[in-house]
């Protein structure tokens, strides 16, 4: 039975004597609902209500208008509620008590500091807050499953990226939408924000531009540039699929491995011949059909499926990754996310001032891997040691490279 989703909420406020006309709407409801709080509130209840979908919501904000009428004393969405609030904010560092505080603020205090940096342009990440600072872009090229969008409203996205990458780092990464008409534009935009930031990430952006903004000089520089894809989704995948091999006896090396529509992977298929898997094709479902996957099932020892097959052969196992529908932040055990990755790597980068190579990207593979508990795939995103380990192992990498 499909399970309700947090995703599709509204929370009413009713008189108490009202919980017992909810609980038979609940009760009669077309999809799943349960209910999340159940809370005091000055004139009653204050309920929060999860269905299964879009349309079961619409169904229960339309049964209890009907069915509470006057009863129904407020109703709001609480997806909306959050988004409102843009998810994240900064905090002063500085003290801004007494005018002492605020003199060191002031134009002569900047006016030394300045004249120092200016004779001593390495003493930057000493005395700003460059360091910490990460810039969150997108040009709203690949939001989710949507088809190209205006920047700003790519915002609720990036934004909840934001939050999970502060959580994960502690550094404050910086929300920015890119109104770029195309990939050269971005690029331009990374090269002349760089110098107010420690990393640039590249968030909700198609593999195409991430590829032309990586090979732009304009975006080329001191200050390391990662994205979702290659140091998030690609690695956390190597790391899934090598976990599915060993968890079989399999070595690498003599395991046969397809991934369907590769375009769509970044450098996922670099990532897993760096691995160790030797035995590797790259399937174009769009130039061969489906036909002769099913046909080559029974001698594969795994496909990864990156365009969401409808119908995927049997007799292979199958790990599906599609970058625009990521698996539920719960259960990302079960499949690749670029949080399994993308924070220690970006942690390592901003710590090295170097961007991030093939042989960190590889060491944060086998850091995951190493993490894993026995039978799963990837180790859980709420893992103590995720972050440190793989910024540890992706540190050394890059160090001895």
């Amino acid at each position: 039975m499909t399970q309700a989703n947090p995703a599709y909420s509204v929370t009413v406020r009713v008189p108490g004597t009202a919980r017992q006309v909810i609980d038979a709407v609940v009760a009669a409801a077309p999809g799943a609902i349960t209910c999340y709080a159940d809370e005091p509130d000055p004139a009653g209840r204050r309920i929060t209500l999860d269905a299964d979908s879009a349309a079961t919501l619409t169904w229960l904000i339309h049964a209890l208008r009907s069915r509470l009428g006057a009863d129904l004393l407020q109703t709001e969405d609480p997806v909306f509620v959050v988004a409102s609030t843009g998810k994240l904010t900064q905090s002063l560092c500085a003290s801004v008590i007494t005018g002492h505080d605020l003199a060191l603020l002031d134009a002569d205090a900047d006016r030394r500091v300045i004249r120092h940096l200016a004779s001593h342009p390495t003493h930057t990440d000493l005395f700003t807050g460059r360091p910490r600072r990460v810039a969150l872009l997108t040009d709203a090229s690949a939001v989710l499953d949507f088809e190209p969008l205006t920047a700003e409203a790519a915002l609720p996205a990036v934004e909840s990226q934001a939050v999970h990458l502060h959580r994960a780092t502690g550094l404050d990464v910086i929300p920015m939408p890119i109104a770029a008409r195309d990939a050269a534009d971005l690029g331009l935009a990374i090269g002349m924000i760089a110098p107010g930031f420690a990393a640039t990430v590249l968030v909700h952006t198609h593999v195409s531009h991430i590829d032309a903004v990586r090979a732009a000089p304009a975006a080329a520089g001191a200050t390391p540039l990662l994205d979702t894809l290659n140091d998030g989704l690609a690695v956390a995948a190597t790391a899934a699929a090598l976990s599915h091999l060993l968890a079989r006896g399999l070595p690498p090396g003599r395991a046969r491995v397809v991934v369907v529509d590769p375009a769509r992977g970044g450098d996922l298929a670099g990532l897993l011949l760096a691995a160790g898997i030797r035995d590797l094709t790259l399937y174009d479902p769009l130039s061969y059909g489906i036909q002769p996957l099913h046909q080559l099932a029974n001698e594969l020892d795994l496909v990864v499926d990156l365009i969401g097959l409808a119908s995927p052969p049997r007799g292979a196992p199958v790990l599906r990754i599609r970058p625009e529908t990521p698996p539920p932040l719960a259960s990302a055990t079960s499949g690749p996310r670029p949080l399994h990755a993308l924070p220690g790597l970006l942690r390592a980068a901003v710590r090295a001032h170097r961007a991030v190579t093939m042989a960190a990207r590889l060491a944060a593979v086998r850091a995951l891997v190493d993490l894993t508990p026995p039978g799963g795939l990837l180790p859980p995103l709420d893992h103590p040691r995720l972050t440190p380990a793989v910024a540890e192992a992706a540190t050394r990498a890059l160090a001895e490279d």
